[in-house]
């Protein structure tokens, strides 16, 4: 099943920390929230509540991020997912322009909605302020069969 969707989310703390002897490089640890809207085959997700934590390596503005989140669904359910991905800063007409890119992949799912799935894909996240932005996602959901009870 094709399923995609958009996040809005918000840093909610953040620490840099830079890298001696590197003016330019820094690593960035920060958590944050996002509430996600979708529809149609991706319905089951509209409305989540996501939490993340991230950390970022960057020089000059670019470079790698890796992260993990927890999405509650409203029936309940729950999905822990990986991502990583690539950060990219540019200056166009003097003002930095950052894009963020990557994959995604759940761990593991709870509930009605994620018991017995799989679900990979791919993201782009654009800021919007300083400490917000948006996250256009998509991906596939294979649903696999449930476990036969075992025989007694």
């Amino acid at each position: 099943i094709d399923i995609s969707g958009k996040d809005t989310c918000k840093i909610t703390e953040a620490h840099a920390l830079p890298v001696e002897g590197d003016q330019d490089h820094v690593l960035i640890v920060q958590k944050g929230t996002c509430t996600r809207s979708a529809s149609g085959q991706s319905s089951r997700f509209d409305g989540s509540q996501i939490n993340w934590v991230e950390t970022d390596d960057l020089v000059k503005g670019s470079g790698t991020l890796h992260g993990y989140l927890i999405e509650r669904l409203k029936d309940g359910g729950t999905e822990q997912c990986r991502y990583t991905g690539l950060m990219t800063t540019v200056m166009v007409n003097g003002k930095q322009n950052t894009t963020r890119n990557g994959t995604w992949e759940m761990i593991r799912g709870t509930g009605p909605s994620l018991a017995n799935v799989q679900m990979r894909g791919i993201f782009k996240f654009t800021p919007t302020s300083d400490t917000g932005g948006v996250s256009d996602w998509q991906g596939t959901l294979t649903e696999e069969a449930p476990a036969p009870p075992p025989h007694a």
